[in-house]
């Protein structure tokens, strides 16, 4: 299974507030025992003539051993706090998919 969020951080959140949020990120998703990847990259803003709904300023994707390991990690407490920190500090939008590999 895997995991896609596209996140669109304001535009007051720095280069390094984004790095110091997929840091954290990334080191607890992979101490949950749960996730079996994790990575994550900026977006590449391109010109359109469309209005978009959502623009996203980059992508995190994280890898399960299975649908069950997903659903555990989203209610696994340490992703609660992280996300309540991070909009605390910066309010953000995502969106995510899921699918099977």
């Amino acid at each position: 299974m895997t995991h896609t969020i596209f996140f669109a951080f304001p535009d007051e959140m720095t280069e390094a507030d984004r790095a110091e949020f997929f840091r954290e990120g990334t080191a607890m998703a992979l101490a949950s025992d749960l996730v079996e990847s994790y990575v994550h990259k900026p977006s590449i803003p391109l010109p359109t003539h469309v209005a978009p709904a959502f623009v996203p300023s980059a992508m995190a994707q994280m890898r399960y051993p299975d649908l069950a390991s997903l659903q555990k990690y989203l209610t696994h407490p340490p992703v609660g706090e992280f996300v309540r920190k991070w909009q605390q500090k910066f309010p953000y939008q995502a969106v995510s998919v899921n699918t099977e590999d």
